[in-house]
């Protein structure tokens, strides 16, 4: 899979529109512990788990191996006691509610009126970053990082980007 350009499933990117209306009332990072080194700890954040009003839940992942945002379903006990037992106890998953940090508090119920994905052609839409939109016109970036796993900060629209050669312009012939 190494190079190869991933996109959101169908079943993703229905769920992902079907977010329009809804609003979060609760934000879990569910970050994922490295231990293997006595005097330091990495950490990233492996899964970001949405929690809306209407009692539903949400939760996306970085992927298996950082290959794409991906919508799972997260059962915390379950993969802890996994890791637990693949790694001896160096690996763990630290889970910490963030909906005090300003990003989220922000947001935290407010309507969703839109999610902003990035379309290459028609079915194909990119799995590395989304846009959430809420009706307070503010708007979060959840993106894939390197370093970090999943990444949420706070976007502010840019000039458009072409995302694809077919809406490229001609050059001009005279140059």
């Amino acid at each position: 899979m190494e190079g190869e350009i991933q996109k959101f499933q169908a079943s993703e990117i229905n769920t992902l529109k079907g977010l329009a209306g809804a609003k979060i009332n609760d934000v879990i990072y569910h970050v994922w512990s490295n231990i293997a080194k006595d005097d330091e700890e990495y950490q990233c954040l492996d899964w970001l788990e949405l929690r809306f009003e209407d009692k539903t839940r949400l939760t996306f992942t970085a992927g298996e191996e950082s290959d794409g945002i991906k919508i799972v379903i997260f059962d915390i006990i379950e993969e802890r006691k996994k890791l637990l037992e693949q790694f001896q106890g160096k690996i763990d998953i630290k889970s910490f509610r963030v909906i005090k940090m300003d990003l989220w508090a922000d947001v935290l119920h407010e309507t969703i009126t839109e999610v902003k994905l990035s379309k290459i052609k028609e079915d194909f839409y990119l799995n590395d970053e989304m846009i959430l939109v809420f009706e307070n016109e503010n708007q979060l970036k959840i993106r894939l990082s390197e370093e970090d796993g999943l990444k949420v900060e706070v976007y502010e629209d840019e000039p458009p980007v072409i995302n694809s050669l077919d809406d490229y312009p001609e050059p001009d012939e005279d140059l």
